[in-house]
């Protein structure tokens, strides 16, 4: 997803059906500067990519438990323990 291009209402409300579409089908995503604030809008896509990376770095918002941490000696040995890797 690129930097958003700059609608303004009133274009926005003369294209509106064409500029839906363009989001819609991987176009860029679109500010639309209000009175009141900005609104993106952007295509599903885009917003289903934001959540997956959002839930994805939400995971390591947890403290790292530097008891439960192991060797990297240990780490070979149960993957070679699980796969049967040979040297």
């Amino acid at each position: 997803m690129g930097i958003p291009k700059i609608t303004k209402q009133t274009e926005l409300r003369d294209n509106l059906y064409k500029t839906l579409e363009d989001i819609a089908t991987g176009g860029e995503p679109h500010l639309i500067p209000t009175k009141n604030g900005e609104v993106i809008i952007i295509s599903r896509q885009a917003y289903d990519a934001i959540l997956l990376e959002k839930e994805f770095l939400q995971e390591f918002q947890s403290p790292i438990k530097f008891e439960e941490l192991i060797e990297a000696s240990e780490v070979f040995k149960r993957i070679d323990k699980k796969f049967g890797f040979k040297k």
